[in-house]
């Protein structure tokens, strides 16, 4: 808890630290959530990764990250990524330090009056990031949110499914029933975002929550805020920006479960396969990638195409996802039918159409395309994607 003496919390520091900048180094590959590794020169390190979000646009071979040392015998490897250079910026990736970052720079300046600020408050079993004490003796609660998504000029939040923040939402709204002020904070850490809208691409079922719940210009169940600080490379934060305009206007979308999809699956050897009203064709050992469309239902649809067994043939995928090995699914959410564009730009990343397959219904010449490596290690694949997630799918 902070006490000022005064009536007013106290004037925020102007930056922040989010990191201590003691090394540089490039990253070779992140195994799993929290590791990553990476070299500086001929040395392989060890880093623990304090960001367990997907961060796809970052995880390239060869990104620049900036380490901060770990203290001795505290853990197995040395070091944290602690931030990266992407674009002509620094990404933080401590999600946890957003907090500190939202307590001096941001809280004073969207709780009015603000007198108090209690870390870590725990109410019933449920616990939150902050409760603050209006000038008025007003109780704010504040959940803080670090969004490190910033593409095609829209953060998005989360970049993964995230029971735990959805969980959050709902308790707020049920206690801004019982007297409190609620908010959810989004601190975006990089990039120069237009807007900030929920991700209801990854995370459907908190976007529609929060547009059905959240406010942004009035009262009501819960305030919605996104501030943008700006890092540098010794690890120094200020904000950039106080409101980054909310739009909660895609929460029909989210809630609607249509729209497109890309399927990405590994062929692990080369195969004859018998794919229905094709016949039997040859398969090549390497990365598929399927793009289709459901304007109803759309992840049940995605379920059925990663499950393997227990179902009846009935599309082209059906007689090949049985032998395929890695499998991953990419919804994009729109208000339009997208499939022929997302099918003719596969071929303009170089992707090798398999000819008639999944386009019976179309003109286009196939829906399924052939790549000899992983395409979620190809940026410009990457990038293809969130063009269609961040503005194609969002535009009427």
């Amino acid at each position: 808890m902070y006490l000022t003496g005064k009536d007013e919390y106290s004037l925020p520091m102007q930056t922040v630290t989010l990191f201590s900048p003691d090394r540089e180094a490039v990253l070779v590959s992140r195994p799993n959530r929290f590791l990553i590794v990476a070299r500086d020169g001929d040395e392989e390190l060890r880093c623990h990764c304090p960001n367990p979000g997907r961060m796809t646009e970052f995880m390239f071979p060869g990104t620049k990250l900036i380490l901060e040392k770990r203290k001795e015998g505290k853990a197995s490897t040395g070091w944290t990524a602690a931030g990266l250079r992407y674009r002509d910026g620094v990404v933080p990736l401590f999600a946890s330090r957003a907090n500190g970052a939202a307590e001096t720079l941001i809280l004073p300046r969207i709780i009015p009056g603000l007198r108090e600020v209690h870390r870590e408050f725990s109410l019933g079993a449920s616990r939150f990031d902050f409760l603050c004490i209006g000038g008025n003796g007003e109780r704010h609660l504040v959940e803080v949110k670090a969004c490190s998504l910033v593409e095609y000029g829209i953060a998005m939040f989360p970049d993964a499914p995230s029971i735990r923040a959805l969980k959050h939402l709902e308790e707020l709204a049920v206690l801004s029933k019982k007297g409190y002020i609620c908010h959810v904070l989004f601190v975006i850490m990089h990039g120069k975002p237009e807007r900030f809208t929920p991700n209801l691409h990854t995370d459907p079922d908190f976007a529609a929550a929060l547009a059905r719940l959240g406010r942004t210009d009035q009262a009501g169940s819960v305030y919605v805020h996104a501030s943008l600080l700006e890092c540098t490379g010794d690890g120094q934060a200020a904000l950039r920006q106080e409101e980054t305009p909310v739009d909660l206007s895609h929460g029909t979308l989210a809630a609607g479960n249509g729209g497109n999809y890309l399927l990405v699956m590994e062929m692990p050897k080369d195969r004859e396969i018998a794919t229905g009203s094709l016949g039997r064709l040859h398969f090549r050992k390497g990365w598929y990638v399927y793009a289709g469309s459901a304007r109803k239902n759309l992840r049940q649809r995605v379920s059925r195409h990663l499950r393997k067994v227990r179902k009846q043939k009935h599309w082209h995928m059906d007689y090949i996802t049985p032998y395929a090995g890695k499998m991953r699914a990419l919804p994009v959410l729109s208000y339009r039918n997208l499939e022929c564009r997302l099918a003719a730009d596969l071929g303009r990343l170089g992707g090798r159409p398999v000819p008639g397959f999944g386009c019976s219904d179309c003109r286009c010449g196939s829906h399924f395309f052939y790549f000899e490596e992983a395409p979620l290690g190809n940026r410009a694949f990457t990038d293809m994607l969130f063009r269609y997630r961040h503005v194609e799918g969002l535009l009427p």
